[in-house]
């Protein structure tokens, strides 16, 4: 009973140390939006041009195009970037990788299917008798 009566009182403690410095760091859950320009590198390792794609503010939905393999965001920091398609390409689905918005990043567009989904088809097809 006293074992039972410690460790409830060892939690207790510790529950209200965690609510005090929560308490005095407000700033830990409230992070302030900050006006950036965003310089956004894109690495391409699809077999489509630059021009293909775009840079999206997931909160605005404001779409800025690349130049030279760069393009200048105006954004805040606590914004969502992705690449998307140009409109020309509505027929082809592109999902890109929401990355919170920084002043210097890079985007990634990868068409490529993975090693390890490559392996996982392979596997499927194996145990199912396919070739």
């Amino acid at each position: 009973m006293a074992l039972k009566i410690g460790a409830l009182l060892a939690i207790l403690g510790v529950g209200i140390v965690g609510v005090y410095v929560l308490m005095a760091r407000p700033h830990f859950f409230n992070v302030a939006p900050k006006p950036i320009v965003a310089q956004v590198q894109l690495v391409n390792n699809c077999p489509l041009r630059e021009s293909a794609f775009r840079v999206q503010d997931l909160t605005t939905g404001k779409i800025t195009a690349f130049s030279g393999g760069n393009a200048r965001v105006n954004t805040v920091t606590t914004h969502y970037l992705t690449l998307s398609l140009a409109r020309k390409y509505d027929d082809v689905v592109f999902s890109g990788t929401p990355v919170r918005a920084t002043e210097n990043m890079k985007l990634t567009a990868d068409c490529q299917t993975s090693e390890k989904e490559n392996a996982t088809f392979q596997s499927l097809r194996n145990s199912l008798g396919g070739q």
